[in-house]
């Protein structure tokens, strides 16, 4: 059986105007195995978030060809979930309604995925807080709701674009843990981007460093973790603090290249 969920072959995107051409990303290749966590870091406007949008079909590529479970990405398929750095419930809606909000959508609002709409949400602590309204919930609570509403679809990748960027310090932490236990009991495949290095190493398998534009990976890095272990205590370790440095340089380099 194939294990490979996400395969990505010599992705080059150009954007054109009517008086020059762009190139974000050129020769980009990566291969995701089913169940793995992969982050993406490198300089901003190096085209990390572009990607995401290229493998839920969002946009498509200048050349190359992407693969999600053997298929071509559309944006119309259940394949991929996307959750952004704003969790954008509808303030009107109850908890339990924003729940239900992308099946509504999707026109999947069955008794069936209700069910497990709310068994999700029961099992990942928000039962207490179905009938209350996103003002009512910190903003950690409000991102764990959008991450419910995302799975409800049953995707089979998650596609996490800075989900923690708008959190203070503190509840990115704790998020982060809450967020890597849900994706690992749920048994899905994640693709996180991030400025955050400390956050890519803690909870990925495996982190692609991303040139300065146009985006060219720049190196891969496995990071070793068992995955029994939690996203805060890997920060800990002196391992994560070895490969801190070492992607570090390399996003410094990139951009004292671009200055010069």
């Amino acid at each position: 059986m194939n294990n490979i969920l996400v395969d990505v072959k010599n992705l080059n995107l150009i954007y054109q105007s009517v008086k020059s051409e762009t190139q974000a990303l050129e020769d980009i290749s990566f291969q995701i195995k089913n169940q793995e966590f992969v982050s993406i870091v490198g300089p901003s406007g190096c085209g990390k978030t572009t990607i995401l949008s290229l493998i839920s079909g969002l946009i498509k590529a200048t050349s190359g060809e992407i693969k999600v479970l053997g298929k071509t990405p559309n944006p119309k398929d259940d394949l991929c979930g996307y959750m952004f750095q704003r969790d954008n419930l509808l303030p009107w809606r109850t908890i339990e309604k924003n729940i239900y909000f992308g099946l509504e959508i999707k026109k999947q609002k069955t008794g069936e995925r209700k069910e497990y709409a709310l068994s999700l949400a029961e099992k990942y602590g928000l039962k207490d807080f179905l009938k209350k309204h996103p003002s009512e919930l910190s903003g950690g609570m409000r991102q764990r709701v959008a991450l419910i509403r995302t799975l409800s679809l049953k995707p089979e990748l998650l596609l996490l674009d800075e989900p923690f960027s708008a959190l203070d310090y503190q509840t990115r932490l704790e998020l982060c843990d809450h967020v890597f236990e849900i994706i690992k009991s749920e048994k899905k495949t994640a693709i996180l981007v991030t400025h955050d290095i400390y956050e890519a190493i803690s909870m990925s398998d495996r982190i692609i460093v991303l040139s300065a534009r146009p985006g060219k990976i720049k190196a891969i890095h496995e990071t070793g973790f068992k995955r029994s272990s939690t996203p805060f205590d890997r920060r800990k370790t002196t391992k994560a603090k070895k490969l801190f440095d070492i992607i570090w340089q390399e996003i410094q380099n990139e951009k004292n290249d671009e200055i010069k």
